[in-house]
């Protein structure tokens, strides 16, 4: 990713001014501030759901088309808020589907997702069952299916604003192990936090 002078005011407030920064792939990146400093702003520009005033995003050398998330989603960056946009009424695997495909295709197709969840579940330590209603999950494991989501989509840059806010010990270190798997995979992450001492913990790089 690679983010280029990237300004955006809210009237006569400046929330992100002339902004430059990059990531590689296999790089967990922190972005710290104060409240207010304009981190989740500028992780909504890359993700496609602000438009920015001046500047330009580019991944994988491409330019990304601003204030399209599906285009941010089709290049391979998935975000994850700090609050879930989860439909507590359907499973996990119906949550996953959402957007990606219509919720009455045949068996096969769906028997395919399922195998390519659990699949994915494995692979990063985000084991959670494909068949639970979401308003039976506890936060971690709605966490954990939101990122999900972003992998199923063939995710390569992961935003990460806040995550371990509402996590108890044991989640976090449990995140953070998903999170180094990732990265071992290839994924880039950038994590938003004001917790100092898991920043140190977690990412290669700092900006503030």
């Amino acid at each position: 990713l690679k983010v280029v002078d990237v300004s955006k005011h809210f009237g006569s407030l400046a929330a992100n001014k002339n902004v430059s920064f990059d990531i590689a792939s296999g790089e967990v990146l922190a972005i710290l501030g104060e409240n207010g400093a304009g981190k989740t702003t500028l992780m909504n520009i890359i993700f496609g759901h602000y438009l920015a005033d001046t500047g330009i995003v580019e991944f994988n050398g491409k330019m990304l088309r601003s204030g399209d998330p599906r285009a941010a989603i089709e290049a391979g960056i998935g975000m994850v808020h700090q609050h879930f946009t989860l439909a507590e009424n359907l499973t996990v695997l119906e949550n996953t589907l959402i957007g990606v495909q219509p919720l009455w295709r045949p068996l096969l197709s769906t028997t395919a997702a399922r195998a390519k969840l659990i699949r994915l579940a494995e692979q990063f330590g985000l084991h959670i069952d494909p068949d639970r209603p979401v308003h039976e999950l506890s936060v971690g494991e709605k966490q954990r299916l939101e990122i999900l989501k972003t992998l199923y989509n063939d995710c390569q840059l992961l935003i990460l604003d806040e995550p371990t806010a509402s996590l108890t010990p044991q989640e976090v270190s449990s995140l953070f192990v998903s999170i180094r798997q990732m990265v071992a995979a290839g994924l880039a992450v950038i994590i938003i936090s004001h917790k100092l001492q898991e920043i140190l913990e977690i990412s290669d790089r700092i900006i503030v």
